[in-house]
């Protein structure tokens, strides 16, 4: 019986490792240079080029601090993503823009990427996690 119970134990925590090293990353935004604590920061975690900015994990937290806002996803499976970031100042769930299409409010992506008539594509964006893992993003 006592073997057994160390073989039942062994298999328990040698799969509570792997589940953890597999989906139970905390990924840390770091978001910097935020004006104002008005509205919220929200920040959009994609997994895949083809959800680019178009459907992914949101996180929005209110703005104690402007000098550095932190958002955290927890339980993310190793993999490739990318993040953006937008100061909603008026909390309307939207980047808004002008009459040219310009956004008025700031945003970010990862690794500090930047289109040149739009926003950046995935693989400008994207970096690799594997285990717990903390990016930082400048707003403008």
């Amino acid at each position: 019986m006592k073997k057994v119970m160390t073989t039942i134990m062994g298999i328990l925590v040698a799969t509570l490792s792997l589940s953890a090293s597999n989906g139970g990353n905390k990924l840390t935004v770091v978001v910097k240079n935020v004006e104002s604590t008005t509205g919220i920061v929200s920040a959009t975690l994609f997994n895949a080029e083809a959800n680019w900015l178009k459907q992914g994990e949101v996180r929005k937290v209110t703005i104690d601090n402007k000098e550095v806002v932190v958002i955290e996803f927890d339980n993310v499976p190793d993999g490739t993503y990318a993040v953006s970031v937008i100061h909603d100042e008026n909390s309307n769930g939207n980047l808004d823009t002008n009459g040219f299409g310009m956004p008025v409010e700031s945003y970010g992506f990862s690794n500090d990427a930047r289109g040149m008539f739009g926003p950046p594509d995935f693989e400008e964006s994207k970096f690799e996690i594997k285990g717990n893992r903390k990016i930082e993003i400048k707003i403008r």
